[in-house]
């Protein structure tokens, strides 16, 4: 028996790894230009069942919160892992090493294979905080946005950061970095 396959209707994706390869800062699989095209503002499918809007001025508020800590203890010299999904791609773990205020360096974490893509994880704490920004501005306007992010509670760098379109026709397009082993050097 031949495995059948069924198309489904293409509609535009501002999210996950169409946002990224078009270089959008509107979603956490990365990306630093802005999209060319004006944001979507009705859902083609509308929302699934049970979705929850975020609540963008809370989630403003514990990033400002956030960013200040970090701002008032941020470190010269410090180095993270960096896990990636631009879904569906998981991206290997890299390691990011930052002097000056400045990546210089980045390589396969530990236990990784693959290669590195520096277009999306050679990020200072700072990029990070103003990727996390322009993602949550442009996600306010989205249709039916997921966000969720969560921070250090003692330096206030970013530990999490997931959004993507939680229409009930998404079968991708969701993005996610996760920072560990977070080391002052």
């Amino acid at each position: 028996m031949t495995p059948t396959r069924v198309r489904l209707p293409l509609r535009p994706l501002v999210t996950g790894l169409l946002a990224a390869a078009l270089g959008s800062a509107a979603l956490a699989g990365g990306g630093t230009a802005p999209l060319n095209t004006a944001p979507q503002t009705t859902a083609p499918f509308g929302c699934r069942a049970g979705y929850v809007r975020p609540d963008f001025r809370a989630l403003t508020a514990q990033l400002t919160q956030a960013r200040a800590l970090w701002a008032r203890q941020r470190p010269a010299s410090y180095t993270y892992d960096v896990n990636q999904i631009a879904a569906p791609v998981l991206f290997p773990g890299t390691r990011v090493t930052v002097s000056g205020g400045r990546v210089t360096r980045t390589a396969l974490a530990p236990g990784q294979e693959g290669t590195v893509n520096p277009a999306l994880s050679a990020r200072t704490m700072d990029a990070r905080f103003d990727e996390m920004a322009a993602t949550l501005k442009a996600q306010a306007k989205a249709p039916c946005p997921i966000v969720r992010q969560s921070f250090d509670p003692a330096y206030g760098y970013p530990t999490r950061f997931a959004s993507g379109l939680g229409d009930e026709g998404i079968m991708d397009g969701f993005g996610e970095w996760t920072i560990s082993n977070f080391t002052v050097n």
